[in-house]
């Protein structure tokens, strides 16, 4: 693993998340061994607006059953399973912090979605699937951590079917540069790469 993706991945992790998450589970009266979609919503949609903006995202993307969905930098699995609980899909979430593939295993596991969602540890920028390998690409609040933007669009376009969608919620840089420091996605420099609209959008066209 590349130095820089080390350092990603030591902001994310804090070693013992599944333990905590659960313990605080179980405090706020639920059953840590069966869980809901709805249980996990408040600590494991990761992006602004949670569970409420994955779903509209969903709706304007189209998402339906019988897709193969990519969640890129899906993180613990909030979106990828309620994607895959409220619409029928199947979802790869592909993260580069390890200790968010384990965690957000063990709670799909607890809420009885293994068989529509998986989790796999690896870089965005080199990603481990043949091409034309999914229906649609999806990336919520991943991209900050990312410099090359336009390898990482053209691995996402290289693994989409030549008529897939790829849905984006993303936080971009607006006009005061640099940021104040620290946010959630950096506490150094060197992590944080926002990029403007107008520069995402020519990359993706």
């Amino acid at each position: 693993m590349r130095a820089y993706d080390r350092s990603v991945g030591e902001h994310y992790a804090r070693g013992d998340l599944l333990a905590r998450t659960l313990e605080a589970l179980r405090a706020a009266g639920k059953r840590a061994d069966t869980l809901a979609t709805r249980d996990l919503a408040p600590i494991d949609q990761l992006h602004a607006r949670g569970r409420e903006a994955t779903l509209e995202l969903a709706r304007l993307a189209g998402i339906e059953a019988g897709m193969r969905v990519l969640d890129v930098g899906g993180g613990l699995g909030g979106p990828a399973r309620t994607l895959a609980s409220e619409f029928g899909c199947a979802v790869e979430v592909l993260d580069l912090t390890e200790e968010f593939c384990r965690a957000g295993a063990a709670f799909t596991t607890r809420t009885g979605l293994s068989d529509l969602v998986s989790f796999r540890h690896g870089s965005a920028l080199e990603m481990p699937y043949p091409d034309a390998s999914f229906d649609a690409a999806w990336t919520q609040h991943s991209s900050m951590n990312i410099a090359d933007k336009g390898r990482l669009y053209g691995e996402i376009h290289r693994v989409l079917r030549p008529d897939g969608r790829l849905a984006l919620h993303e936080i971009l840089a607006g006009p005061v540069s640099p940021i104040y420091l620290p946010v959630p996605w950096a506490r150094r420099p060197e992590l944080n790469h926002l990029c403007p609209p107008e520069d995402v959008r020519e990359l993706l066209e």
